[in-house]
């Protein structure tokens, strides 16, 4: 065949789509670190709600009092106000645990990566195809991610949320002793 007729093959870098490639990549390490901040900062509202909740039932002990030691009396705004922070609490640290659900992320297929592996796909001359499957690949799990991160994320916000009222719910329970005084 003569040389006039022959397809010269375009070089990966000399294609639009090149350049898309690591933008998707770039976006992908993104969310998945998205995915670990989300779920440490989930861990945190399960921690400072336990500690919180924690401090609320020393509080509680201390107006018990002892056999010997009369106890404190509440009035009904702070109890209600410390039941429903004691509540809010408990509910913000159910939020941050479900922050941190191990929900199912698509990631590349074994069998699929296997078949890019066998020789015959392997010595294909068609670097461009390659890179576009590539980044197509990534797209589908980066809408995967993004998709499970937003679950996350809402559950976050809600914990966050939770303990915010919960604190302003302490906060009415310390004035409504404090102003009595």
């Amino acid at each position: 065949m003569p040389a006039l007729f022959t397809k010269k093959p375009i070089p990966l870098t000399d294609v639009k789509g090149s350049s898309y490639g690591p933008t998707i990549k770039a976006q992908l390490d993104e969310e998945r670190a998205r995915k670990t901040s989300l779920e440490g900062r989930g861990i945190g509202i399960v921690t400072s709600s336990g500690a919180l909740a924690t401090l609320l039932f020393g509080l509680a002990t201390f107006t018990r009092g002892t056999i010997t030691q009369a106890h404190l009396t509440l009035t009904p705004a702070a109890k209600w106000s410390l039941i429903a922070a004691a509540g809010l609490f408990a509910l913000a640290a159910i939020a941050g645990v479900l922050s941190n659900l191990p929900l199912p992320y698509n990631e590349a297929l074994v069998s699929a990566l296997k078949d890019r592996t066998r020789l015959a796909e392997w010595n294909k001359t068609e670097p461009i195809e390659a890179a576009r499957y590539d980044a197509e690949l990534n797209v589908e799990i980066l809408d995967s991610a993004r998709d499970r991160n937003g679950l996350k994320a809402a559950f976050l916000f809600a914990g966050i949320l939770l303990e915010a009222v919960a604190a302003v719910a302490v906060g009415i329970a310390v004035y409504a002793e404090v102003s009595g005084l």
